[in-house]
């Protein structure tokens, strides 16, 4: 028997509903279809009059205009990410007709190692990043245990550059041919350039958490405690030091954080023993409070005081219980995504080349943590 009620009086038919909305979807479908074809055609046609007037086949600056036309046109219920998606997949397809006229390569893959990684916002970011510059290619997420295989794979693959999450951030410089001056010194990778099978590693998290913690606070005569003591520790510690402030490592285990605050030449405090936070600014660099462990927090919260400045470099979620708990005892905060961002930016000036488009990859990282 079909499931039949009153609503308002009117008698609902759950199966007949559905079907009907289904067969919106089939025609909207079809116009879809046809409108793209008819997108296509012209996109071909374009291409044989560009390459009849030698014209380079493939406007970036062209490419750019239309995502920010119809970005403006967009009212509806589409985010930003996935109107990139979308429209990309749409555009890409147009390009592919011109392409196979001019006899193009392969767009080229960038990808993120991590383990875990599926949490990570970097594809959404950086396709939607390459979409707005007009760069063909595209960004993935690889979960990785097996980092030689892993490095090895960049080579095979072809994959002109990789981003490198926790916990991979300093065993990954032992695989590469060459790792940046910067780099060398804080001691970790988190951007792999891929120049013709020659593979170089830089860090972008020093200067993304310099930045983001520059648009709240001075670090030039500070103190500062920085909460871990892996590679993003070894980055924004550096950074730290190298913009004058007085760093303290804390973390769980004290034989890596002495090796650490020993390679940075600055204090270190077993996080068993923090009674107090003598600090102007307090960083957690630990993964807690990452999905899905939203409920874990770096240190006790209730050592947090009005005034001070509480940076997490988490940014899912947007508002960790860290960053809620601190803003609650009157801290200035500071979100994982300014530096997620910034850092973000920096990788991909260092693979394409072109200036990174912040406010889209700003509003996409954004639209998708406000996403229940």
């Amino acid at each position: 028997m079909k499931d039949t009620r009153l609503e308002n009086n009117k008698i609902i038919n759950p199966e007949k509903d559905i079907a009907t909305f289904r067969k919106r979807i089939d025609d909207i479908d079809e116009q879809i279809l046809e409108l793209i074809s008819r997108r296509l055609s012209a996109a071909q046609a374009i291409g044989q009059i560009k390459q009849q007037a030698g014209i380079t086949v493939v406007d970036d600056r062209r490419e750019g205009e239309i995502y920010q036309r119809l970005l403006s046109l967009n009212q509806g219920a589409v985010k930003t990410g996935s109107f990139y998606r979308i429209f990309r997949s749409i555009i890409a397809a147009g390009r592919g007709v011109q392409n196979q006229q001019s006899g193009a390569g392969e767009p080229p893959i960038y990808a993120v190692f991590g383990d875990p990684v599926g949490h990570s916002l970097s594809p959404a970011m950086h396709n939607s990043a390459l979409a707005q510059a007009g760069l063909d290619g595209f960004y993935i997420a690889i979960r990785v245990k097996d980092l030689a295989a892993a490095v090895s794979g960049i080579r095979g693959l072809g994959i002109r550059g990789a981003s490198i999450t926790i916990p991979h951030k300093i065993s990954i410089m032992k695989y590469l041919d060459q790792v940046d001056s910067l780099a060398a010194d804080i001691g970790a990778v988190n951007t792999i350039v891929n120049r013709q099978g020659l593979l170089c590693g830089y860090n972008s998290d020093c200067a993304g958490a310099i930045k983001a913690l520059a648009e709240n606070t001075i670090l030039t005569g500070e103190d500062v405690a920085v909460v871990g003591a892996g590679g993003g520790a070894r980055a924004v510690g550096f950074g730290i030091k190298q913009e004058g402030g007085r760093l303290t490592i804390i973390n769980r285990t004290p034989e890596k954080g002495e090796k650490l605050a020993s390679d940075l030449d600055c204090e270190f405090k077993p996080l068993s023993e923090v009674k107090q936070l003598p600090y102007h600014i307090i960083i957690n660099a630990t993964s807690a409070g990452m999905t899905p462990n939203d409920n874990s927090v770096p240190l006790n919260t209730d050592l947090l005081e009005s005034e001070m400045v509480v940076m997490d470099m988490v940014y899912n979620p947007l508002k960790t219980r860290f960053m809620a708990e601190a803003e609650k005892n009157g801290c200035i905060i500071v979100d994982g995504v300014s530096m997620f961002v910034q850092q973000g930016a920096v990788q991909f000036e260092l693979w394409t080349g072109k200036k990174a488009p912040l406010d889209v990859m700003r509003k996409v990282v954004l639209d998708e943590l406000s996403t229940p």
